[in-house]
């Protein structure tokens, strides 16, 4: 059944991502519509998954299809990884600037979405 659940969001996450990637323009072969997925993604996954859904005691199987399925789907490592080849093929100044974006953005992203919860999780636990 957790198969399912998977596969069932991990349809709309990679429409998601799709879409994005045909409404953000590839700039000078900077592949803009997947650091825009993959930024999105960190930071929802770790606020949204992490926290939101974990800490009100959601369903375990909507967790699984939103973090795994939607999210797996929509943030993608494959692409990042080929998008990144590409970009050392024919400009290594951007691809460097890719992967500083990509990484360093990825990290940040998740950090926000952490720091986004914490703030208001800790204004509950003093009152």
């Amino acid at each position: 059944m957790d198969y399912l659940i998977v596969a069932f969001f991990a349809f709309f996450g990679g429409n998601a991502r799709y879409l994005i990637g045909v409404n953000l323009p590839v700039v000078n072969g900077f592949p803009l519509g997947t650091l825009a997925a993959n930024l999105l993604g960190c930071f929802l996954f770790s606020w949204l998954v992490k926290h939101i859904m974990a800490d009100r005691d959601v369903n375990g199987r909507l967790i699984l299809g939103v973090g795994t399925g939607f999210f797996g789907a929509f943030t993608t490592f494959s692409s990042f990884a080929l998008e990144t080849v590409k970009l050392f093929e024919t400009n290594i100044f951007l691809a460097f600037i890719y992967l500083i974006l990509s990484i360093g953005g990825g990290l940040f992203a998740a950090y926000l979405g952490e720091k986004f919860w914490q703030p208001k999780a800790n204004k509950e636990e003093f009152k």
